[in-house]
């Protein structure tokens, strides 16, 4: 079916939007939730070694924040390889990942990204991750492996935020029905102040959709 030319110029606007902000945004999001997901790593881990781990993640942050990103690495790579299990090995693969992209460095973004949604004990860094993962491949317009990103949320609380970017890759693919079943169950499952849940519906209108 032919839609309208307001459709059709919203679904360009989308396009540019994730051209130019999708990856940063994924990222800065799953930075966001380091805060919130970090206290559960003390369930995991004895206090003693995750205390050599939380010095070893501060240290990555002052590297980073010094612009020293070859320093962040380094550090990184003694913290994966010594307390791969404990909860700071994601987090700082997550900041890693987000300082990489930012410059330019997509290839490391993605391993990061790839090895904490393989890795991560906590369900909501794996969600994050791979949200983070399916925004970089939308932007290369890898469609396919970006849907397989987002198949299934591991964690409940991400369930909305998968369903939008599915919705989000499909529109992009052209497939405007199953992107407005998409952005529907996303509203469905996103709760009633979610902030995110304003700009889900602007999508769902693009593909000729009402919220």
């Amino acid at each position: 079916m032919s839609y309208n030319l307001e459709e059709q110029d919203q679904l360009a606007q989308l396009r540019d939007f994730w051209e130019r902000w999708g990856t940063l945004l994924t990222l800065l999001l799953a930075a966001a939730l380091l805060g919130v997901a970090g206290m559960r790593g003390w369930q995991w881990w004895q206090q003693r070694e995750a205390v050599k781990a939380s010095a070893l993640y501060v240290q990555i942050g002052q590297r980073l924040g010094a612009g020293d990103l070859s320093g962040a690495r380094a550090v990184y790579g003694e913290l994966q390889h010594d307390f791969a299990a404990s909860v700071y090995a994601p987090m700082g693969a997550l900041e890693l990942a987000k300082a990489s992209a930012v410059r330019g460095d997509t290839e490391q973004a993605r391993t990061l990204l790839q090895w904490t949604a393989a890795h991560a004990k906590d369900t909501a860094y794996r969600a994050a991750a791979l949200l983070a993962l399916s925004a970089m491949q939308l932007d290369a317009e890898q469609y396919d492996a970006a849907l397989a990103s987002v198949k299934a949320s591991p964690d409940p609380a991400f369930d909305g935020l998968f369903s939008a970017r599915r919705g989000d890759i499909l529109a992009l693919q052209g497939k405007r029905d199953a992107a407005r079943q998409a952005y529907t169950q996303a509203l469905q499952q996103l709760s009633p102040g979610d902030g995110y849940r304003g700009m889900v519906e602007r999508s769902l209108e693009a593909v000729g959709g009402r919220s």
